[in-house]
C-alpha cells in the first residue's frame, strides 16, 4: 500500500457513490445532503461540482452516455450540463418517508438500488432491480439497504444492511438476476461502527467501507478478515476502483453525525481519499437500456 493522499476542495456533508468513469480519467461521487454531483479530473488534478434540487443518493452511467441515478424521487435521468431531471419510475412513490441510498449495475447492466426510511428508524428499505426500464423489488425489510457488489463470475452478491452491522451473501444467476440463499457473510463488531459501501476486487475480496470505524476492511470470499486501512477519519462511507490501471482506491467520508469537536479533531472528515494499491479492482459496469 502507497501514501494516502485527498482530493482538495471535495469535503461533503454525505459524500457517496464514487464512481470511475474510464473514458474521462475521471472520478463522480455525490453529497446526499447537499444535492450535488461531483467530479474529479485525474488529469488536470481539478474539480466541479454540479447542484441539484434533489436527493442523489447513487449514479451510473448508461450505454448511452447518460447518468441514471437514485434520487429522493426513483430512478431519473440527469443532465449534469442543463441540471435537467427526467424521472424514469419511482417504485416507492407512496412512502414518502423513505429515500434510495446505495445502487450498481450487475455484468447484464441491470441498476440494482436499495433504499431506507429518511430519519433511520423503521425497517421499510427494500432492493430494487431496474431492468430495461421495468422495477422488480428483490428484497425486502431492510433496515439501511446500502453496499452492494458481485463477485468476478457473478455467481455471488453482497449486500449490506448497516445498523444491523451485517453484509448478507446470496448465490445469483446472472442470466435470470434470482438472488438465493441468502447467508451472512460477516457480522461486524460493535467497536468496528457500521459496514457501509462496498466494492470488489478482481481477486474476488470485498472492501468494506465502516461508518463510525475510521477505516476499510479487505475481506476474502469466505468472511476472514485479509487487511485493514486506518483512516483519519470516523465516518468512511464507500470505496471504488480506478485509476488507468484500476490500482487506484477512492474512498468517500462524511461530515454528517460528527459534533463540532469531532470535526475539529478530525478536520479531513467529509473529504474523498485516494489510496494506491497493489490489486486491481472490478470496472463499473454501464445500466443496458
Amino acid at each position: 500500500m502507497h501514501k494516502l493522499t485527498f482530493i482538495p476542495d471535495s469535503k461533503c456533508i454525505l459524500g457517496e457513490g464514487p464512481l470511475y468513469k474510464e473514458n474521462e480519467n475521471s472520478l463522480y461521487w455525490s453529497d446526499i445532503k447537499d444535492k450535488r454531483i461531483y467530479k474529479y479530473d485525474l488529469n488536470s488534478k481539478t474539480v466541479e461540482h454540479f447542484q441539484f434540487q434533489k436527493t442523489i443518493a447513487s449514479f451510473v452511467f448508461t450505454s448511452e452516455n447518460k447518468l441514471l441515478a437514485t434520487t429522493n424521487e426513483g430512478y431519473e435521468y440527469l443532465d449534469l450540463k442543463t441540471k435537467e431531471i427526467t424521472s424514469l419510475i419511482n417504485p416507492e412513490e407512496e412512502l414518502i418517508n423513505n429515500r434510495f441510498n446505495d445502487g450498481k449495475c450487475d455484468a447484464k447492466g441491470r441498476y440494482f438500488a436499495g433504499t431506507m426510511d429518511n430519519n433511520e428508524e423503521k425497517i421499510t428499505g427494500s432492493l430494487y432491480c431496474l431492468d430495461k426500464n421495468i422495477c422488480v423489488k428483490k428484497e425486502k425489510d431492510l433496515f439501511i439497504s446500502n453496499g452492494l457488489g458481485w463477485n468476478k463470475n457473478s455467481s455471488k452478491f453482497y449486500l449490506t444492511d448497516s445498523p444491523k452491522r451485517v453484509i448478507y451473501v446470496y448465490d445469483y444467476d446472472l442470466e435470470t438476476s434470482t438472488m438465493s440463499n441468502k447467508q451472512i457473510f460477516v457480522r461486524i463488531k460493535d467497536e468496528d461502527g457500521y459496514p457501509d459501501g462496498l466494492c470488489l476486487d478482481e481477486e474476488d475480496y470485498i472492501w468494506s467501507a465502516h461508518w463510525a470505524g475510521s477505516k476499510i476492511t479487505r475481506y476474502k470470499a469466505d468472511g476472514s478478515i485479509d487487511k485493514i486501512i486506518e483512516l483519519p477519519v470516523p465516518n468512511v462511507t464507500s470505496c471504488c476502483f480506478g485509476g488507468k490501471d484500476f490500482k487506484t482506491l477512492f474512498i468517500t467520508s462524511a461530515q454528517k453525525g460528527l459534533s463540532k469537536e469531532e470535526l475539529l479533531a478530525f478536520p479531513l472528515s467529509g473529504s474523498t481519499f485516494i489510496l494506491e494499491t497493489n490489486v486491481k479492482g472490478q470496472k463499473p459496469n454501464l445500466y443496458q437500456h
